[in-house]
């Protein structure tokens, strides 16, 4: 199945040649992913519990628990990633007051493993 492009934060994507693109497989997944962690919770009247919220945490004291149990809640709940395969969260302090947020998955369609990285 495949569904219009879409880049968080920004309009519907553009093909080579200007009509709506398309993403399929993987990149769908991807796409998914990103808009479900960048959601804030409740902002969807019909699925409350969709969205991480992830963007408003920027400035926040920072709970890793928290954040990797707020994450893997959401992954799972992704039908584009394989749930019996293990989902690898991973936070890291690269520099002060900076985060990176490393993902790794499966794809459900494709079987291999995605890794999807998220930074402040």
């Amino acid at each position: 199945m495949s569904a219009l492009s879409h880049t968080m934060g920004g309009d519907l994507d553009l093909s080579g040649t200007g009509s709506v693109a398309v993403v399929a497989s993987a990149d769908q997944t991807r796409q998914a992913l990103l808009r479900r962690l960048c959601t804030n919770a409740g902002a969807y009247i019909w699925q409350p519990d969709y969205g991480a919220g992830l963007p408003a945490r920027v400035g926040s004291v920072m709970d890793e628990a928290g954040v990797r149990a707020l994450v893997l809640e959401q992954i799972q709940q992704e039908s584009g990633v394989d749930q019996t395969q293990p989902i690898t969260v991973t936070i890291s302090n690269p520099r002060v007051e900076a985060y990176l947020l490393a993902i790794a998955y499966t794809d459900a369609d494709t079987g291999t493993v995605q890794e999807l990285t998220l930074s402040t």
